[in-house]
């Protein structure tokens, strides 16, 4: 566990080392194509694309990533559903939010945010669909706001992070973590306008660390740019907060239907796929098996839209199906 302990830790550490790094293949880099798709400032806390029409989605990217990571869902689903494609504050390019305005918290914030875009699009309790960061943010929508929801998505993300990596060290790895992160980010993110890829510091390879989180290459690419276009600060100091927060007592409030889509490989070398399983049952353990279901992808690092795109649109239509039916 402490080695995958060190790969957390350098993740962190790969969001604040630079501003832009490489050109993306023309493929990761157009947009989803849609002609209804119209892009939306909703507020400062996030860029929204929509596309479609029909019954609400909302798709949260992770820490450090943009909507476009959605692609091959949004292709699958847009002939059926309105789908509201997020970027969050800070991340892939899209302007931060001053730390001053944060109040509670970054994730408090955006869980008021996405509350206030539901009521002021008039969406009809919309599913929410979230990766990782978006999974916690999905995880809390529903325990927290069930009666603005219909049905909640969670793609691989923990209600309790920094339980996961032991409770006796989450308080310091959150703190050093985040502070080491913004003064990486203090230095490498001056020149922002430079396209040029900013030298690695202490040695870290953050293509190593995107090979850590997808198989495929392309995607391996796409998430080191997404994290070198993504503000330091903010995404030390999110992960910060993502390694003290909890929601395993809130999940007990479940009242709408959600499942949690797991990857398998992401702890791989240090965890096996049993191990990860086990992790997983256990921090969703307080979430009403009335409400709750799991599935698995078994090949799957992180990003299972880039390991396992046909097993993570199946199942989110299903799942999708059974709402509407």
């Amino acid at each position: 566990m402490k080695a995958f302990n060190t790969t957390i830790c350098n993740l962190v550490l790969a969001l604040g080392l630079g501003s832009n790094l490489l050109s993306l293949p023309a493929a990761a880099q157009q947009s989803v194509p849609a002609t209804a798709a119209q892009q939306q400032q909703a507020c400062a806390c996030f860029e929204v694309k929509v596309v479609g029409e029909g019954p609400a989605v909302i798709l949260i990217p992770g820490l450090a990533s943009s909507g476009e990571v959605w692609q091959s869902t949004v292709e699958a689903l847009k002939a059926d559903y309105q789908l509201h494609i997020f970027t969050l504050a800070g991340f892939a390019g899209v302007k931060p939010i001053p730390m001053q305005s944060w109040g509670e918290g970054y994730l408090a914030l955006q869980h008021q945010a996405i509350l206030r875009y539901i009521s002021e699009q008039q969406l009809d309790k919309p599913v929410i669909i979230g990766h990782s960061l978006g999974g916690y943010l999905a995880l809390a929508l529903a325990a927290d706001a069930p009666e603005h929801i219909s049905a909640a998505i969670n793609v691989d993300g923990l209600p309790a992070l920094g339980a996961m990596l032991g409770q006796s060290n989450t308080q310091h790895t959150s703190q050093s973590t985040s502070k080491n992160t913004s003064e990486n980010a203090s230095q490498s993110t001056a020149g922002t306008g430079d396209s040029k890829p900013q030298p690695q510091r202490g040695g870290f390879d953050p293509v190593a660390m995107a090979k850590s989180m997808a198989n495929n290459e392309q995607w391996q690419q796409r998430i080191v740019a997404d994290m070198y276009r993504s503000d330091g600060q903010t995404s030390g100091r999110v992960f910060g907060e993502l390694m003290r927060a909890d929601l395993r007592p809130q999940l007990s409030n479940l009242r709408v239907p959600v499942l949690t889509l797991g990857a398998l490989q992401h702890g791989a070398p240090y965890s096996t796929p049993e191990q990860v399983q086990k992790n997983y049952e256990s921090q969703l353990a307080n979430a009403p098996a009335a409400f709750h279901s799991f599935a698995f992808a078994h090949d799957s690092k992180h990003f299972i839209m880039a390991d396992a795109p046909e097993w993570l649109n199946q199942h989110i239509q299903q799942f999708l199906s059974k709402q509407q039916g």
